[in-house]
């Protein structure tokens, strides 16, 4: 479904699902940010753990103690983001 809203955009994107056991979750972190993702959604346990591996939380992840999205900003991976 994300892909297909993707591509009715126009954007050259693509949406994936990767399994990352919840023990690599700061190295999947760190190297979807060097590949220049543009950002992830997570789901449970990494949701949770991802609260104290982000640089920045939303108050609303705060409250409910859970990040949903990871969003890179100023990626400098070789992926080509910018």
């Amino acid at each position: 479904m994300q892909n297909a809203g993707i591509q009715a955009l126009g954007l050259n994107w693509r949406y994936l699902a990767c399994d990352v056991n919840p023990t690599r979750l700061r190295e999947a972190l760190v190297g979807a940010r060097e590949m220049g993702f543009i950002g992830l959604n997570l789901t449970v346990p990494h949701k949770i753990l991802a609260l104290d591996l982000v640089d920045v939380i939303d108050p609303a992840a705060k409250r409910w103690g859970a990040v949903n999205t990871v969003r890179f900003e100023g990626r400098s991976g070789s992926g080509g983001g910018g």
